[in-house]
């Protein structure tokens, strides 16, 4: 039967699914094929029901929901397989095969054998798909046996060939949404969160939709606009040296995580408690930026430190330098609590009644 499925971009959260989409995440049709390493042990096999054992995979592909943001490319592959997909589901198995396919002849390196899943998934009248690495993990099964004199033993057994719960074995992910003009798609790789195994990327045939240097450039705005609202409540030495703090965390740093932000805020603000308002409106601003599940390397050449440093005292006055004058301006206490700010200069070629504006 022909019919096809695409969604509104338009209406998309950077949570790849909303919380009604998980609750009422189902499975509409699976399968999976064996895979191994460089290209080898590859085995295709026939779609597969579920059944009662549904809900363990649902309850996986939910703790995928959250990921770095990728765009199809028009010649993708995997594009086109979902895409026929989505037009036709005939071509469903078929297409599977071809998939698992081109992910096995890049599955190589340190990678296990596992298998390839490719879902059909609804939830609240929109479709999606999903595919999944899962890797093998040995588990020891036993079962009880009844032993001479009437005692019981157990017989201990490997098991290779498993799904298990352990998210270590959930290896790669990309959750996906078909719309009229191509895809957008949410993935993970747990090996490298923040730089996605490159043959992975290759296999899905999609670009990043942030770059590392776009992802650093917004951090840093998000970090300034989070403290210049907040600035009432903050240290005052925050608010001071906002710029200089923000930069040197990015200099610093190796890079950024949703998932463990605590050097970066660290760094810039200080310790803060858990119920925060900096946490809260941090968050917030990241989420409507679309990078709350962004984790990525910091280019640390997209924040450039500015050429002029800036003071403005209590009392409005305002004092610009270069950088390379740093060592010509020192501060004093005073003993009724101020500071004396002493300037080292050459000479001084203005010293004029100031416009309030300038044409």
């Amino acid at each position: 039967m022909k019919q096809e499925y695409f969604s509104k971009i338009e209406s998309v959260s950077m949570a790849f699914w909303d919380e009604d989409q998980l609750e009422n995440l189902s499975i509409e049709r699976m399968i999976f094929h064996v895979v191994g390493v460089n290209g080898n042990q590859l085995t295709l096999l026939d779609e597969v029901d579920p059944g009662n054992h549904a809900g363990f995979f649902i309850d996986r592909l939910r703790s995928t929901n959250g990921g770095t943001m990728f765009d199809f490319f028009p010649a993708s592959g995997v594009y086109n397989a979902l895409n026929d997909i989505n037009s036709d589901e005939e071509h469903f198995v078929a297409k599977s095969c071809q998939l698992a396919e081109l992910f096995n002849a890049g599955h190589s390196g340190n990678t296990k054998a596992g298998v390839f899943l490719l879902f059909i998934l609804s939830a609240l009248g929109q479709r999606f798909y999903a595919l999944v690495k899962y890797d093998d993990e040995q588990v020891l099964s036993y079962k009880i046996q009844e032993a001479a004199g009437g005692r019981k033993k157990a017989l201990i057994e490997a098991l290779q060939r498993t799904f298990v719960r352990s998210p270590d074995a959930l290896q790669k992910s990309a959750l996906i949404r078909l719309h009229s003009t191509g895809g957008e798609l949410c993935v993970r790789d747990r090996v490298s969160p923040k730089n996605i195994s490159r043959y992975f990327v290759a296999f899905l045939g999609a670009k990043r939709r942030f770059n590392e240097a776009e992802l650093t450039e917004k951090l840093s705005q998000v970090t300034k606009e989070v403290a210049r609202k907040n600035k009432t409540i903050l240290p005052i030495d925050v608010i001071r040296d906002l710029n200089r703090r923000v930069y040197n965390a990015i200099q610093n740093l190796s890079g950024f995580s949703p998932a463990d932000k605590e050097a970066f805020l660290a760094a810039v603000f200080g310790a803060l408690n858990e119920d925060s308002k900096i946490r809260t409106d941090f968050d917030r601003v990241l989420k409507r930026e679309r990078m709350e599940d962004e984790a990525f390397e910091f280019d640390r050449n997209a924040i450039v430190q500015p050429k002029k440093k800036h003071i403005v005292t209590t009392e409005g006055i305002e004092v610009i330098w270069d950088h390379q004058y740093d060592d010509r301006i020192h501060y004093e206490n005073t003993p009724e609590g101020g500071k004396l700010i002493k300037i080292m200069t050459g000479g001084i070629s203005v010293d004029d009644d100031y416009p309030e504006s300038r044409s």
